[in-house]
């Protein structure tokens, strides 16, 4: 206890109530026993922390439950949120107070098995171990008191958690690019080929990972198997766009740590651009070599490359129109049809990430894995046909973004849009935010044909196409 906080002791005699000698009960500070506010401020208060002891030699007169020495594993956690933490920094006791549990499920899981101190052992990793073992040739006990030992056991440790981790996001629809979701994927992803290299791993493995990922938790989260495809999929092109790059990044990275002793912002700005190191990876990558980054030179470095983008893109953007005739006109409206069938063939992590309109003809580029298969193309002009087909009407309204997304409109180009928004409909079956021009009615476009569909970058494709 102190100022702030009495001394627990309610809770110290509920424990002892339940059974727990008084001898096994601890009383840490704030430092060790307190759970914090997520932010500055916010509702906190004391915790009860719940241990097992696996028997090892205490390391020293003041170990106890809290130690790092390994005796002692911390498996569930009760938290009493009683106080909010004000911006002045007091406690002061909240209205309405309540009890938030955690506990560690495969901790728990590593203790009930007997592997208290590994959870890496267990049922629900070993498979996964055992895999990066057979294709690596490592032993993930090998000498594991000796430095090259941890660094085998670590290794293989962040392998088969990120690409567990990667297994499962990919089956709930994201795919690895430059943003949210997506970056961190390709994050958990890169960081695990990374640490592949490390173990002597130079053939593709990150799909043989996730297939023993898929084996062991398969029966129980049916998603994974459903998904094994797509999964095998994006892991493999992932690893193949990050592998093309990787020896000459890792000889640049190794060639600037040995010159310098900091590596500057914009070094590694270069390491994220030119050879895909997300920033992450060339901090681990520093600091296991003793050296520092300058993040704000780096942040910098980012925002600048950010505003030249955005610039760049805002000078082709009005729409990617060549100009407002007749024929462009049509072809924009064309695109609109094109990316709702997209998103219906292909699922709505289909998004618009550019286009070029021209009298003769479309290009639209979209967010995708793979290349389409022609049973995919055929849908796609299908569904765009039947609407034509139709003449639907191709209605306006204005609004601000916010309502607008809020009915479903899609919007992909935010920090282009202004306050006040148009909204272009066809129906059910498209509705964007746009700036026009747009024709009255869907019947007047003619017959619609994909000529070509090619990759415009990692996780894009292109889409030309005809109107006749």
């Amino acid at each position: 206890g102190d100022n702030d906080a009495p001394r627990d002791e309610e809770t110290a005699l509920l424990w002892e109530r339940a059974g727990i000698p008084k001898e096994r009960i601890y009383f840490l500070g704030k430092k060790d026993n307190w759970w914090r506010p997520a932010g500055k401020t916010g509702p906190c208060g004391p915790d009860s922390e719940m241990f097992f002891d696996t028997g090892k030699e205490k390391c020293g007169k003041d170990c106890q439950p809290g130690c790092f020495c390994g005796k002692f594993i911390e498996i569930w956690n009760d938290v009493f949120m009683q106080y909010e933490k004000t911006a002045e920094g007091k406690y002061e006791p909240l209205k309405q107070k309540n009890i938030d549990t955690g506990m560690g499920v495969e901790r728990t899981t590593a203790v009930i098995s007997g592997f208290a101190d590994d959870d890496y052992l267990t049922e629900l990793f070993l498979p996964v171990i055992k895999k990066i073992e057979e294709i690596s040739g490592k032993n993930y006990a090998m000498q594991e008191n000796l430095p090259a030992g941890r660094q085998v056991k670590k290794a293989m440790r962040i392998i088969a958690d990120h690409l567990r981790a990667a297994t499962f996001v990919i089956a709930d629809g994201i795919s690895s690019s430059n943003t949210e979701q997506g970056y961190v994927l390709r994050r958990l992803i890169r960081r695990a080929i990374r640490f592949g290299k490390t173990l002597g791993i130079e053939k593709p493995f990150t799909f043989l990972i996730s297939e023993a990922v898929i084996e062991t938790l398969g029966d129980i989260y049916p998603e994974i198997v459903k998904n094994k495809n797509k999964i095998i999929e994006e892991l493999r092109a992932e690893e193949e766009r990050f592998t093309r790059t990787l020896e000459r990044g890792l000889k640049e990275f190794n060639s600037l740590s040995e010159k310098k002793k900091e590596i500057t912002g914009k070094d590694a700005f270069f390491l994220y651009e030119t050879y895909g190191f997300p920033w992450e990876l060339t901090l681990e990558m520093a600091d296991e070599k003793g050296r520092r980054i300058d993040e704000k030179e780096f942040q910098k470095a980012f925002k600048e490359h950010q505003e030249k983008s955005r610039e760049g893109s805002e000078k082709k953007f009005a729409g990617g129109l060549a100009d407002h005739s007749e024929m462009v006109t049509k072809y924009h409206t064309a695109t609109h049809l094109l990316h709702s069938a997209l998103r219906i063939v292909l699922g709505d992590t289909v998004h618009q990430v550019g286009s070029n309109i021209t009298a003769e003809r479309l290009r639209f580029d979209f967010t995708a894995p793979k290349k389409l298969i022609p049973e995919e193309i055929k849908k796609v002009e299908d569904l765009v046909n039947e609407q034509i087909k139709k003449d639907l009407p191709v209605t306006i309204d204005i609004m601000n973004l916010a309502e607008a997304k809020k009915k479903g409109a899609l919007a992909f180009f935010e920090q282009k849009y202004a306050e006040q928004v148009k909204v272009y409909t066809v129906s059910d079956f498209s509705k964007e935010v746009c700036g026009g021009p747009h024709v009255e009615r869907t019947g007047i476009l003619g017959s619609f044909k994909i000529i070509k569909e090619e990759s415009c970058g990692a996780g894009k494709r292109r889409i030309y196409a005809m109107l006749s």
